[in-house]
């Protein structure tokens, strides 16, 4: 029993001194910023921790939550293309809001960060926005029902890995931060974000447009620069 004891008190050590000589202290921030188009505007908050293992100190890998918005003028959304085909529903404006988990990884030197993130996870919600169907040549597909008419829908709900997934809404970025101070600086970015609604039922049925689809959706891309301030060193 001795000996076992011994054994479990050597690995915990060896555990603990591994962890220490692998991985560095977290740091952490909030990033609070707006990206700007030519008919859209983004504002988003982001918190963000970081970690990297010691023999890489200018290697960082992070986690950590966003909330964000955008919203647009006239905007387009797009059905996904099936055998050649793709509607869309034309808004007079889209918002949508989101608060989302996002993991990222940035590289740092002298008083600069550089790298991106995306996210993983998320909830978003907005106003019903009401979308019209055009249809101008005569098709017989599944949503010739709805053809030229406005249809009420919403943006989707429950969100995974927008930057894959077409059914999905939520943002990424690639990023250049530069550390004014120690506790406050300036980021400067590019975000890259899809926002997707879904056609809402009609009395008790769902909506489908051509293709037996109900998603449509827009992948947008706005410059973005934001204050940052340093939490935890």
């Amino acid at each position: 029993m001795k000996i076992l004891k011994g054994v479990i008190i050597i690995l915990l050590l060896n555990a603990t001194f591994t962890h220490a000589q692998y991985a560095s202290s977290v740091a952490g921030g909030v990033d609070v910023g707006l990206g700007l188009g030519s008919n859209s505007w983004a504002p988003s908050v982001m918190y963000h921790e970081e970690v990297g293992p010691q023999k890489l100190p200018w290697l960082r890998l992070g986690l950590g939550f966003r909330a964000w918005g955008y919203y647009a003028g006239r905007t387009n959304l797009d059905t996904k293309r099936v055998a050649g085909i793709e509607d869309y529903l034309e808004y007079r404006d889209v918002s949508i809001n989101g608060i989302s988990f996002l993991a990222g990884v940035n590289v740092s030197f002298w008083k600069l960060d550089i790298g991106a993130n995306t996210d993983l996870l998320g909830l978003t919600f907005g106003s019903k926005r009401h979308g019209y169907y055009e249809k101008n040549i005569p098709t017989n597909g599944t949503g010739k029902p709805y053809y030229n008419q406005w249809l009420a829908s919403r943006p989707t709900v429950f969100n995974a890995l927008p930057l894959a997934l077409r059914r999905n809404s939520g943002q990424s970025e690639a990023f250049v931060r530069f550390k004014a101070s120690r506790r406050v600086g300036v980021k400067v970015g590019y975000t890259y974000g899809r926002v997707t609604y879904t056609t809402r039922k009609i009395d008790d049925f769902n909506v489908y447009l051509d293709n037996n689809q109900r998603h449509v959706s827009k992948v947008y891309g706005i410059p973005y620069i934001a204050l940052a301030f340093a939490v935890e060193d």
